[in-house]
């Protein structure tokens, strides 16, 4: 009984350190700090290979001012009318507004087959 409770305590820690790494950098891609997530999906999704959305009532240029210092340096900006991304080795972070808020597009990597 003893090695099953310390199996499920290591299982849950280190499942909680993962979320709260992926968070984070969620892999390779920061997370923006005063993003929420709109559809609950856990950040960790990403690295599964799941987009996900994060919205903020921060402008488009104070959120592409925070990638602009905290993006990996491997990543490339490109700019146009609708918007900014950043294209990562391990997927783009697209910024957009949306009606009166800022949407953050976190779309990963395709595998390499």
């Amino acid at each position: 009984m003893h090695r099953l409770t310390a199996i499920a305590l290591f299982t849950t820690s280190v499942l909680a350190c993962s979320t709260a790494l992926a968070v984070q950098l969620n892999g390779k891609l920061p997370m923006y700090p005063n993003g929420h997530n709109m559809n609950d999906m856990p950040a960790s999704a990403i690295a599964m290979g799941v987009p996900l959305v994060l919205e903020t009532s921060d402008s488009v240029p104070t959120v592409d001012g925070w990638y602009s210092s905290n993006a990996p340096k491997s990543c490339v900006r490109t700019s146009a009318s609708q918007g900014i991304k950043y294209a990562c080795p391990s997927g783009s972070i697209m910024i957009y507004a949306h009606g009166s808020v800022t949407q953050i597009a976190f779309v990963p990597a395709m595998p390499h087959l």
